[in-house]
Parts: structure tokens; C-alpha cells; sequence
């Protein structure tokens, strides 16, 4: 903590500021630890409103804004969020505190959006994570009517160093955790893997096979349902399914669809908006509710056997 921090505040704001910095390093997620920062900066200085801007990677603007304060209504007739210019652009240019008695009056305000809840008295503060700009802290409407003063200051320079580190902290801890569970489901996958490449090379029932397949297919990439089409002359034979697969038609016509595009570029195909995708008949397949769809063709020495949907 500054020691001019320690000069400026009284004794129950350090002691506060102090237990606020061990709560938030022991937040494990970023969004938590932002939503505490808030909530404490508020507190700490009786400011109405509060929000953090997350710059860009350009640190040029912002790339989200996260508020409280303002209830949802509020926001939905804000409309869009501010990118970072007029009074907030200050900051982003000049990474200093800065304290105002009227935002409005600033050279640089912008004004502010129909609808917008009225805001005079202003405190911002850059947050630097690593000794980067990282985003910054803003607040507004201080209780009473009066201006933020020193004290306020000094206890949210000492709260964005706190939200710092523990943002570091949870941003270290997600990754190693999203790196984990890439380890976890790549040991997944080669254990089915080997389970079906074991099975498949003992069993002679082609349906037998099929149904490992699917089986194994949901459980490796984590998918509600799984599909094996193949071909027949002019259409797709549902010849195996997994999970949650309705009524389906017992073939579907190739022609025209997404599968007969896999088939000719032998190239998987992912359909992010399956109901808007014109050319991908999910009724007919027993998933009409499906989402999105990953669609790999089944090739043996260059000839298209069919599709695993």
C-alpha cells in the first residue's frame, strides 16, 4: 500500500482497504473479481455509480464497460456502451487519477445519451495490471452532493492496486484451469479413441461398429447427439445415432444438402446456425432443435462413405 495513501487515509479506511485486497486475491475469476471492486469502490466513497472500462489490446479504447449503479432499464435505454472518448478518453491518454466537480463541464465531455441518469461529481483511476494499462476505475454521483475529495482518491488508487493483482491472480488461475481441462479432454479423446480403434478391430458386425462409434463419438467431443449417414445412390441412410435423436427419416435426399458439400470437398463443416442453414434439414435427422453442427466426412482410400453428423 502507498505510504501516502497510509498518510491521507484514517485508520478504518486502511483497515478496510486491507481486508477488501485479501478478499479479492482469493477471487478465481476475473468477472468476480471486478464485480467486488465495484461494489467496494462504491462503498469506500459513497459514489452512485461505478464502472470499470477494460481497454482494447491496442489500448486505445475500450473494449468493455462494466457498471453498477444503474439498473436494467437504465441500460437498455443508455443503448450502447461508451468506447472511451470525451471525459473517460482522458484517462486512456493520461493514466492519472483524476477528480472533477462537474464531468459535464470537462473541455473533453461529450455530454451524455437520452435517457442517461444525471452525473456531476467525478472520480477516475487507471487500473494497470504488470505495470500495463489495463483499464480504468470510474465514479460518479457522490452521496451529499459534494465532490469526491482526497481521501476518496487515495482509497481507490489503493483499490485499483488491489483489483491489479487480483486480476493478475484470476487471469493466471483461468488459464492454467482452461489449460487443465484442455488436458483433461485430450486424455478423454485418447482414451476413446483406443477404445473404439480396440473394439472396432475385434467385431465384424458392421451395425455393431457403427453403434460403438456414435457412442464413443458423443462422449470424445462432448456432443448431445451424434449421427452416422451413409450413402445410398442418391441419399443418406441414417444408419446409427447416439444421444438425443427424435423421429427420424430413414434416409434423406443428398442433393443440394450440406452433407453432399462435405462429401464432394472431403472437408469437415461446422454450421454454427443449424435453423438458419437452408441446406440442413435437422427434422428429417431427429434433431429439428439442434443448435449448431460439426459434419466430418467418412472417406476409406478416397472413396465418401458417408458423413458423421
Amino acid at each position: 500500500m502507498p505510504s501516502d495513501a497510509a498518510a491521507i487515509l484514517e485508520p478504518e479506511r486502511l483497515r478496510r482497504l486491507i481486508e477488501v485486497g485479501r478478499g479479492l486475491l482469493g477471487e478465481l475469476r476475473v468477472e468476480a473479481v471486478l464485480e467486488r471492486v465495484l461494489q467496494t469502490a462504491r462503498e469506500l466513497t459513497g459514489a452512485q455509480y461505478a464502472a470499470v472500462g477494460v481497454l482494447d489490446e491496442d489500448r486505445q479504447q475500450l473494449s468493455r464497460f462494466i457498471t453498477a449503479g444503474i439498473d436494467e432499464d437504465a441500460r437498455r435505454t443508455i443503448g450502447s456502451l461508451p468506447h472511451g472518448r470525451g471525459v473517460l478518453g482522458v484517462l486512456i491518454k493520461e493514466p492519472h487519477p483524476l477528480r472533477l466537480h462537474d464531468v459535464a463541464a470537462h473541455p473533453r465531455s461529450y455530454g451524455f445519451p437520452a435517457g442517461h441518469p444525471p452525473m456531476a461529481t467525478f472520480l477516475g483511476v487507471p487500473v494497470r495490471v504488470r505495470g500495463r494499462a489495463w483499464g480504468n476505475l470510474y465514479l460518479t454521483e457522490k452521496a451529499g452532493g459534494g465532490d469526491f475529495d482526497e481521501a476518496d482518491e487515495a482509497s481507490v488508487v489503493v483499490l485499483a492496486d488491489w483489483a491489479a493483482l487480483a486480476i493478475e491472480n484470476a487471469r493466471l488461475y483461468e488459464a492454467l484451469d482452461a489449460r487443465n481441462g484442455e488436458l483433461e479432454r485430450a486424455v478423454r479423446g485418447f482414451e476413446a479413441t483406443a477404445t473404439i480403434a480396440e473394439a472396432v478391430g475385434g467385431e465384424a458386425d458392421v451395425d455393431r461398429v457403427l453403434e460403438l462409434v456414435v457412442k464413443r463419438a458423443r462422449a470424445l467431443i462432448e456432443a448431445r447427439s451424434v449421427l452416422v449417414l451413409l450413402v445410398e445412390g442418391e441419399e443418406l441412410l441414417v444408419a446409427a445415432a447416439a444421444g438425443q435423436v427424435g423421429p427420424a427419416a430413414e434416409r434423406v435426399p443428398l442433393a443440394g444438402t450440406r452433407m453432399a458439400e462435405v462429401l464432394q470437398e472431403r472437408l469437415p463443416v461446422r454450421v454454427a446456425d443449424v435453423a438458419g442453414d437452408a441446406r440442413l434439414d435437422a427434422g428429417a435427422l431427429g434433431v429439428a432443435d439442434a443448435a449448431a453442427a460439426l459434419l466430418v466426412p467418412l472417406t476409406y482410400r478416397g472413396r465418401a462413405l458417408g458423413v458423421l453428423c
